[in-house]
């Protein structure tokens, strides 16, 4: 498939995304099959999901680092020879 295709197809992702949320405030005020609106229930799982997010960016951090130390390391040794 072309790029500008995906990208495309991306760029409507995005705005079904968008409208999800917004829908509640655009329209008449629909409400989502859990009986919540859209809004409520993004709130509700950034909550959720907020501290799982820092841990796997604390390790993803950590781990760049490491190989950054690493490399160094070697870049050290390569110049000593």
């Amino acid at each position: 498939m072309n790029a500008a295709v995906k990208m495309l197809i991306g760029i409507l992702i995005a705005i079904a995304g968008i409208y999800w949320y917004l829908g509640d405030f655009i329209g008449k005020g629909w409400t989502a099959i859990s009986g919540i609106n859209a809004w409520n229930a993004f709130v509700t799982v950034f909550i959720g999901v907020f501290g799982i997010v820092l841990f796997f960016s604390g390790l993803l951090i950590a781990w760049i680092e490491y190989e950054d130390l690493k490399f160094e390391k070697e870049e050290k040794k390569r110049k000593r020879k």
